[in-house]
């Protein structure tokens, strides 16, 4: 401690101690061994659990030791010894340096083993587990479990009383992106709770299974949360529907109509991602409350009373803004259109996605680019996972053709500031994931609130958005019993819709230069995404889908007379 701060008296009721004044916290404490019931079964021969990470254990002669003395190799060794590998039954060694307390000398291990058969898996000792903190303020997990009275604590009155509340989300539409987790990782993280809610280890491992009672299938966190939440929903129509064929698994012998997922598609909070022109238009037609009206409201039909001249005026001005930060966004130096055909493609370049669909047929791209009399330029943004390598190849593809060719574009630096120009002044939204793999997407909800017009694959939320009226839908032969899709054909099928509807429309002016056809699509665009794919009418079917009959379930239990809180 700081000599300035020696022998400062502590005054009732100031400020909490800082710094050095901190007191420190008490000794760590052991962690109670759990009984033996409630422990896991057996494992795989040969794995281990260090540290919460399951690995294989090390195979050949022991290193030397190295200089200094501290006998890294010796201890390594004997530990492999000691998990199975070879002379199980040796008692454990010294703790090694870096485990050892401050001041703590060397000598036996402070939790003990018990011997173990040679190749067999013993179980994980109460220092070998992951920690993790808990955030400042927040509730102790279980805290609803632990107020029931024992005999309360059985597996259907457990989930009712902890998750009368929750409502789960059905994740991406991939089993493959599902977690699965080994029983001994589950047993180091969950094992004390568990014991602490009476709820044995097998039984909760069975609600992490496609198959309960199979001992040799991992922990799935998808089935445990479908089988535990009181609602489980998908963030689209379509995407209930996937998830209901995919994790139908979860409710043996219930047809797949039956199986419990619903749908609240997202919306967008239009009143972020609305251009303040646009809004300012809408709310001298509509109303100065346009975002919070009901979709019904009569007044919106004052969309369509928007002059063409005054709409285009404004989208004019927004492309250009868009095209003003194009410059300094470019990867290469580019010289940007105001009068071509925009087509903007900003998010996440993963495969599914396709970002580099048009880019399959290279002469017919630049046949459609280069048009002297209707030009088109492609805006490309976004960035990759750093582990994943095909959409790094993707985008490394993109930007290799921006350097060829002029009229493709890829924006560096990708955030919600390009995100927001790119949705409010590009003229065509391109998506075009392969079906069924979208959850639902909300790119499109921005730029079709703002007057762009979707080009889109029929998955997420332009599945149920779509309407000749408000955009082009990109054929696609994938069903739901036949998801494998041609590559080439859907791409065949994108430039066709360009080169025979898309563009046309766009260059179809009248005698001011006025595209007609193409601005009454624009308002009808307007009117259906911000009255049906806003937050606030998502924020509704939340309340009227999950939330308020879980709620009236909590008060249905309530009437129970052993409810116990």
């Amino acid at each position: 401690m700081p000599a300035h701060l020696l022998g400062r008296p502590r005054r009732a009721g100031g400020r909490p101690p800082e710094g050095d004044e901190r007191p420190r916290p008490p000794a760590r404490r052991r962690r109670p061994p759990l009984q033996a019931g409630l422990r896991p079964a057996g494992h795989r021969p040969g794995w281990t659990p260090v540290r919460g990470v399951l690995r294989e254990p090390r195979l050949g002669p022991p290193r030397q030791q190295g200089r200094g003395g501290r006998g890294r190799s010796a201890d390594r060794s004997a530990q492999r010894a000691h998990r199975g590998v070879a002379g199980a039954g040796r008692p454990r060694p010294a703790v090694p340096p870096r485990h050892r307390s401050r001041g703590q000398p060397a000598g036996p291990a402070r939790h003990h083993r018990p011997p173990v058969r040679a190749g067999a898996r013993p179980p994980p000792a109460p220092g070998d587990r992951a920690r993790h903190r808990r955030r400042a303020g927040a509730p102790r997990p279980g805290t609803r479990l632990r107020r029931l009275p024992p005999q309360r604590r059985t597996q259907l009155p457990v989930r009712a009383r902890a998750h009368p509340r929750a409502a789960s989300l059905a994740p991406d539409d991939a089993r493959r992106g599902a977690a699965g987790f080994d029983a001994g990782l589950v047993w180091d993280l969950l094992g004390p709770y568990l014991a602490q809610v009476g709820i044995s280890f097998d039984r909760f491992m069975d609600l992490g299974r496609q198959r309960p009672g199979d001992p040799r299938e991992r922990f799935c966190t998808t089935y445990a949360a479908l089988r535990l939440a009181d609602q489980s929903v998908g963030v689209s129509r379509l995407h209930g529907a996937v998830s209901r064929r995919i994790w139908k698994d979860a409710w043996r012998g219930l047809p797949e109509a039956q199986v419990p997922i619903g749908s609240v598609t997202n919306g967008v909070h239009m009143p972020t991602w609305v251009a303040p022109e646009i809004a300012a238009l809408l709310s001298r037609y509509v109303g100065p409350d346009w975002w919070d009206l009901d979709p019904a409201d009569g007044r919106w039909h004052a969309v369509h009373e928007i002059a063409a001249a005054e709409l285009w005026e404004i989208h004019g001005q927004l492309k250009r803004r868009l095209l003003e930060l194009v410059k300094e966004r470019a990867e290469t130096p580019h010289e940007v259109d105001m009068n071509a055909l925009t087509i903007g493609f900003g998010r996440r370049f993963a495969p599914y996605k396709r970002a580099n669909l048009l880019l399959r047929d290279r002469p017919r791209l630049t046949k459609l680019l280069r048009n002297s009399r209707r030009p088109v330029q492609i805006l490309f943004a976004g960035k990759s996972h750093p582990a994943d390598q095909p959409g790094k190849d993707i985008v490394a593809g993109i930007v290799g053709l921006a350097r060829e060719e002029p009229r493709v574009i890829f924006l560096k630096d990708y955030d919600i500031t390009l995100a927001r120009h790119l949705v409010q002044g590009a003229d065509i939204w391109l998506n075009n994931p392969r079906r069924f793999l979208e959850a639902s997407g909300t790119s499109g909800m921005k730029a079709g609130a703002n007057g762009g017009l979707n080009v889109s694959v029929l998955d997420g939320w332009w599945d149920e958005a779509y309407r000749p009226e408000l955009g082009w839908a990109i054929p696609s032969a994938a069903t739901l019993d036949r998801q494998d899709v041609d590559d080439l054909a859907e791409a065949e099928g994108l430039y066709r819709l360009l080169e025979r509807e898309v563009v046309p429309a766009f260059y179809d002016r009248d005698e001011n230069g006025i595209p007609l056809r193409w601005v009454e699509m624009m308002k009808a665009s307007i009117r259906h995404v911000v009255t049906q794919f806003a937050a606030r009418r998502m924020v509704i079917d939340y309340f009227n889908a999950a939330y308020g009959p879980g709620a009236r379930r909590v008060e249905q239990l309530r009437l129970l007379p052993d409810w116990g809180g």
